[in-house]
């Protein structure tokens, strides 16, 4: 392909990008809209029949799979801005764990958080890194079946810190480890793709990797590794810029 060409080509990506942002930033307007009924349907559903709530629910659950897709294709197409701030993991761990909690209880999970006190802040973008969390937890909760287990933990291990989402549900085959972190690879119905993907773009940004284990049948173990040498020089960035 000629330099032209390339140039073409880069154009074009470019309009796409800002395209792609102006439809994004249209769709969330009514998006707020059909939340802001569906909360307060929950907030009567005592009033409702089974089956209005029901019905409720399952438009919660697709405007959740919705606003997952945008939030993974506005990452992809907007400059990347940081707003760091002091912060822990352990916080932003109790953040995801909570806005996760009734999905998991609507599956009849068990959902534990455990969480090594003893992490130190660092300078996060917390956005970011709960994205990350929500999606990784998100995996874990879709990939359970009723009564299944999860666990979210942090600890140390040799000096770096660890995060990691822990499931007893169908596990990965072994055909797919190397194609989940590609953009666009999916094996669920209704899957973007873009999830894993995303999550470790947005972990560059730390510096910190994203690995799994993972048994068809048993269940799949997602961690992140932060290394404290790395989290310290970004303070000293930031401490340096204030």
């Amino acid at each position: 392909m000629s330099l032209l060409e390339d140039n073409i080509q880069d154009n074009k990506l470019q309009i796409i990008g800002k395209l792609t942002a102006s439809l994004i930033h249209e769709i969330r307007n009514p998006l707020s809209a059909i939340k802001l009924n569906l909360d307060y349907l929950k907030l009567i559903e005592n009033e409702l029949p089974e089956e209005a709530n029901e019905s409720v629910h399952v438009c919660s659950d697709a405007l959740n799979r919705i606003q997952n897709l945008i939030d993974n294709m506005f990452t992809l197409v907007r400059r990347n801005h940081t707003d760091p701030s002091v912060s822990s993991i352990n916080e932003i761990s109790r953040n995801a764990y909570g806005i996760m909690r009734y999905n998991a209880e609507r599956k009849n999970l068990k959902f534990k958080l455990e969480l090594e006190e003893s992490i130190p802040e660092y300078f996060f973008d917390k956005n970011k890194l709960l994205q990350v969390f929500l999606n990784l937890i998100t995996n874990a909760i879709e990939s359970c079946e009723l009564g299944g287990q999860i666990f979210v933990r942090t600890y140390l291990n040799n000096g770096n810190i660890i995060w990691e989402v822990k499931d007893n549900g169908v596990g990965i085959h072994e055909e797919e480890r190397d194609k989940i972190f590609q953009d666009f690879y999916t094996s669920k119905e209704k899957g973007t793709g873009l999830g894993l993907s995303v999550c470790k773009m947005l972990l560059q940004e730390f510096q910190a990797e994203l690995d799994f284990d993972s048994k068809p049948g048993e269940g799949s173990r997602f961690f992140i590794t932060f290394y404290p040498n790395v989290l310290e020089s970004n303070d000293e960035i930031q401490n340096t810029n204030n």
